[in-house]
């Protein structure tokens, strides 16, 4: 957003010591002194400060203009000359916010994103308002500074709640997941958004106020948390609150026990009212997609994809969100038994930029379909376009696709390689790490790490989820002997008493996740 502040002309009302700043910046200190000269008139001494105060404010305006016309290189100079002058501090806070938010779009765009959070915060203290509060979490954001994101985004929904409608909801969601999860940050921003009424434009807000729960469960908050856990609706999110003992309390509180089935229908009618409301929007398709893969509705998926198709990016708001939609499209197509007009579906996807930058997410999906399809030499194929900016979980799911591919080559070596990488780096994906076991048959080290799962905090209700059995497709060829390993593990006594002690493990007639297996 570009600001605007107005032309200050000859009639600016400045303080005395403004006067005197003046004066003393034309005089430097080091400079020797001159012979005595008779003192300047009173009339000659405000018309010097007043040519001084003007050439200021033309510099101001210089800058600002700047801004506006996009130049922000010229701009983050031209404000850093105003900034040093001694006349800027004598400016009115709402003159000198508008100068400072300037500044700090300014810094931001050219890649001075530390600045930037300064500025911002010069602006905030300046004047309060929801726009620079919006663009400082932003940019902290963009930092990884998430905590300090986080109260950002405090300030923002606790005093301008209104402007909500307005904010990303996708980096509200995201936000909330960076943050550590028994964070104070974490839960103050989700009593926040859930105070303000806050609501996803695109996508269910169900997994936010799963976060919220869980938190004020894990605190013995439990008169709060029947409150929230109503506005619960998505199916894998009431699975969530079933199979984990922890939310047993509020089976009788919430809507949440009903069938899982009927939730899914009703998620996709809620979900097509979000799409129709937003005809400008891929991602509410792509969130209907969810749902009605979810649903197993795979001709409707196909349907979204094939609508979407048929229009041009100048359609859409958020045309980046194509990759996804034929990704959703390719797992209905894996579904039905087409697992070629798959491949070419997430073949076209992976050549798509992805935020701009080469697409990792759908070469991934590539390469792991690939490798499911036993194709090893096309998934270490797919995996050479991706390159090395990964986050540790993509690093992760990159390593098991080597290790299948190596397993289906017979290169024991490399599938040494791959399960060592991810052994050491479990952490950032312990699930991802449990199916790289029972890829290659270490069922009994796969259920000593399901026990340990279990038994924390932060990793049992994802687990739990992970055992549950949904419908499935029939494994793919690469998969046949991992889907047996699988089961396996599930039958194992010392897994199920595990599981037994913190929730429950039972079978789902809808499907558990929006992936080809």
């Amino acid at each position: 957003m570009h600001h605007r502040i107005r032309a200050v002309g000859r009639g600016l009302a400045l303080s005395l010591s403004l006067a005197c700043a003046a004066a003393s910046a034309q005089a430097p200190a080091s400079t020797p002194p001159a012979p005595a000269q008779p003192a300047p008139s009173a009339d000659a001494r405000e018309a010097a400060v007043e040519a001084e105060v003007t050439r200021f404010l033309e510099r101001l305006n210089a800058a600002l203009a700047h801004s506006r016309a996009g130049r922000y290189e010229q701009a983050d100079a031209a404000f850093a000359e105003v900034f040093k002058h001694p006349a800027f501090a004598a400016l009115g806070a709402g003159d000198r916010r508008v100068a400072l938010a300037a500044a700090a779009q300014a810094a931001a765009l050219t890649g001075h994103l530390p600045r930037a959070t300064a500025l911002y915060r010069q602006a905030t203290a300046a004047e309060n308002t929801p726009d620079d509060w919006y663009r400082l979490a932003l940019v902290e954001y963009d930092l990884k500074h998430y905590d300090a994101a986080a109260d950002a985004f405090v300030q923002l929904v606790e005093y301008w709640p209104e402007a909500l409608a307005k904010v990303n909801s996708d980096i509200l969601s995201r936000l909330q997941t960076e943050l550590p999860h028994g964070s104070e940050q974490r839960l103050t921003l989700l009593r926040a958004l859930y105070a303000a009424n806050w609501s996803h434009r695109t996508a269910d807000a169900s997994p936010v106020w799963f976060a919220l729960v869980e938190m004020l469960v894990e605190r013995g908050r439990r008169d709060e948390a029947r409150t929230v856990v109503k506005r619960i609706v998505d199916p894998m999110q009431l699975v969530r609150l079933r199979i984990d003992k922890r939310f047993d309390f509020l089976a009788q509180d919430g809507g949440w026990a009903t069938d899982i089935a009927n939730a899914s229908r009703r998620q996709i009618e809620a979900q097509r009212e979000k799409a129709e409301l937003a005809p400008r929007s891929l991602d509410s398709r792509v969130q209907l997609s969810y749902a009605l893969l979810t649903a197993g509705d795979n001709a409707g998926v196909l349907a979204l994809a094939q609508d979407a198709g048929q229009r041009g990016d100048s359609d859409y708001d958020d045309p980046h969100q194509r990759a996804w939609l034929m990704n959703t499209a390719a797992i209905a197509l894996r579904r039905l038994g087409r697992s070629d007009d798959a491949v070419a579906e997430l073949e076209r996807a992976s050549r798509m930029t992805e935020d701009g930058l080469p697409n990792v997410s759908q070469a991934i999906n590539l390469a792991s379909l690939y490798c499911s399809l036993q194709r090893p030499d096309d998934a270490l194929a797919a995996l050479g376009r991706i390159g090395p900016d990964l986050n540790a979980y993509a690093r992760l799911v990159v390593e098991n696709v080597r290790l299948c591919a190596a397993q289906a080559q017979g290169q024991r070596r490399a599938a040494d390689r791959a399960l060592r990488y991810l052994g050491e780096h479990r952490k950032d994906g312990p699930r991802v790490y449990l199916e790289s076991l029972l890829r290659l048959q270490r069922v009994d080290e796969a259920a000593t790490l399901t026990a340990e799962l279990l038994a924390t905090q932060d990793e049992r209700v994802e687990t739990l989820l992970w055992l549950q059995e949904f419908r499935r497709p029939a494994p793919l060829p690469g998969d046949v002997a991992y889907r047996q390993a699988r089961e396996a593990l599930l039958a194992r006594a010392d897994v199920q008493e595990a599981a037994a002690k913190v929730g429950r493990i039972g079978r789902y007639e809808v499907y558990g996740s929006g992936e080809m297996d």
